[in-house]
């Protein structure tokens, strides 16, 4: 068995040597370097992939609050708690309903999922 950084360095040198000849098949780099051939070809669509689209923050499609509201519901729990009532999940639930409902654009309703 062949120790890990030599590996990842057989593996980096059969990846260079497909990409410097294309019309080589990918089996053959994987045979003189003598690393799995699967582990070539993949490491190759990885590559391609990230060239091809590179990786954009969007913010995530499931942003349902701001920062700001997010830390009033916070506070909102924190209070209830020292309280002493405790901050159930329809009560968050309503809380976050009511903060989509006034805001300057409002919302849709959120559904429990």
């Amino acid at each position: 068995m062949i120790p890990s950084n030599e590996y990842q360095e057989a593996l980096s040198n059969a990846t260079a040597f497909k990409q410097e000849n294309p019309e080589e098949k990918t089996t053959a780099a994987a045979q003189i370097y003598q690393v799995n051939d699967s582990t070539v070809r993949t490491v190759l669509l990885r590559e391609r992939q990230r060239q091809a689209k590179p990786a954009t923050s969007h913010g995530g499609y499931n942003k349902i609050l701001s920062e700001v509201q997010v830390e009033a519901i916070y506070k909102y729990v924190e209070d209830s708690y020292l309280s002493r009532y405790g901050a159930t999940k329809s009560m968050v639930y309503a809380v976050v309903g009511c903060l989509r409902a006034n805001q300057l654009l409002p919302k849709l309703p959120l559904t429990m999922r």
